[in-house]
């Protein structure tokens, strides 16, 4: 057998692993379960503010009954305006960001080549800040003369990937950004594929249920950063507090058209 041969056998083997529906077990009613790996059974929140995004999530990862980290990243960089929150199989969110944030580079790459964007190659600026919030890790300034690629021409790209392999991923993700056309934006893509544009505020993973009411009651409309970011570290301590999948410490991420900032909270 030549070395071409073999390299079509193993890319035939793996076309077939991944459409096997048989590689999911079917509860008692009808929903696909993941049999194993490490899953992020989780909580993550995604809220608009009066000048940008907030994202936050927990960061415990499990394998059944063990926790196999604490301190999970679940906040993923796309572009440096542009974020991905995921929940499901650790493996399959992890892939699908690597993926996406592939597309992503080759879309501004394309921007640029059609004169959209300036040929600079400095995305971001680190910067100082006196920013009023304890728990800021890092600050970075965005060049909004660097046109990316719109946030729903990445979220659309997300949601066939997902659905196209919908019987071999497991997971959900949340984007979400500040787009230098649209403003401030959330998508949320869910397992399966279906893709969401969400106005306000978006709950999702194990912990969602026990917050989902409390986040309804006190978000309002133009809140500013600090009074969301105050509301997510409070829903995310509750859903913490309840839902055994949740846990570690918070790591939240603030978009705007001028800046990102990181934070983390210990719950």
């Amino acid at each position: 057998m030549t070395d071409l041969e073999s390299s079509i056998g193993a890319y035939s083997n793996v076309e077939k692993l991944l459409s096997n529906e048989n590689d999911f077990l079917l509860n008692s009613t009808g929903v696909e379960k993941h049999p194993g790996g490490v899953d992020m059974g989780t909580t993550i929140i995604a809220m608009k503010f009066n000048d940008g995004v907030l994202l936050a999530a927990d960061s415990r990862t499990s394998s059944g009954q063990l926790v196999v980290n604490r301190v999970a990243r679940k906040i993923t960089r796309i572009l440096p305006s542009v974020f991905m929150l995921r929940s499901g199989s650790a493996a399959d969110s992890q892939t699908l960001s690597t993926i996406l944030r592939y597309h992503a580079q080759s879309l501004r790459q394309q921007l640029r080549r059609g004169g959209r964007g300036h040929a600079g190659s400095n995305l971001s600026m680190d910067v100082d800040t006196n920013d009023s919030l304890d728990n800021v890790t890092h600050t970075y300034k965005l060049d909004d003369t660097v046109q990316g690629p719109p946030i729903k021409a990445l979220a659309t790209v997300t949601h066939n990937l997902v659905h196209q392999y919908r019987n071999a991923l497991y997971c959900g993700v949340i984007l979400g950004g500040y787009d230098f056309v649209n403003g401030p934006e959330i998508y949320n893509i869910t397992l399966g594929g279906t893709l969401v544009e969400i106005e306000d505020f978006l709950a999702t993973g194990s912990g969602s249920g026990f917050i989902v009411a409390y986040l309804q009651s006190n978000y309002k409309k133009n809140m500013n950063r600090d009074e969301c970011l105050s509301l997510l570290k409070k829903a995310i301590e509750y859903a913490v507090l309840n839902d055994n999948s949740s846990g570690g410490i918070m790591r939240a991420v603030s978009v705007s058209r001028t800046a990102v900032n990181e934070y983390y909270f210990v719950l």
